[in-house]
């Protein structure tokens, strides 16, 4: 059965659904992220919890979704893995040299 929910405004199943199938994609997006800033920047540091990474794991996740629950849930799925990536074995590493 379909649902015919606005894609704007899913329904909770719906966004369950949605969130269970994107989330990959957004972990993802978020390990390439850590990546990426970790050839900046040494990870002697804990990944940011700022107002400003919560703004740029949303525009990371725009594409993905027009609800703005989901959005909110996937970048901070995306928020997560970063951490995690960031945090994980070798980060007090410099890999940015």
């Amino acid at each position: 059965m379909v649902c015919g929910c606005a894609r704007d405004e899913l329904c909770d199943r719906c966004l369950d659904d949605a969130f269970a199938q994107l989330r990959g994609v957004a972990a993802c997006r978020g390990e390439v992220w850590a990546m990426d800033v970790a050839r900046q920047v040494p990870r002697t540091r804990p990944w940011p919890a700022t107002d400003r990474a919560t703004s740029i794991a949303r525009r990371k996740v725009g594409d993905l979704s027009s609800d703005p629950r989901l959005a909110a849930r996937l970048a901070a799925e995306l928020e997560r893995w970063a951490a995690r990536w960031w945090s994980g074995p070798g980060a007090q590493l410099d890999v940015a040299h």
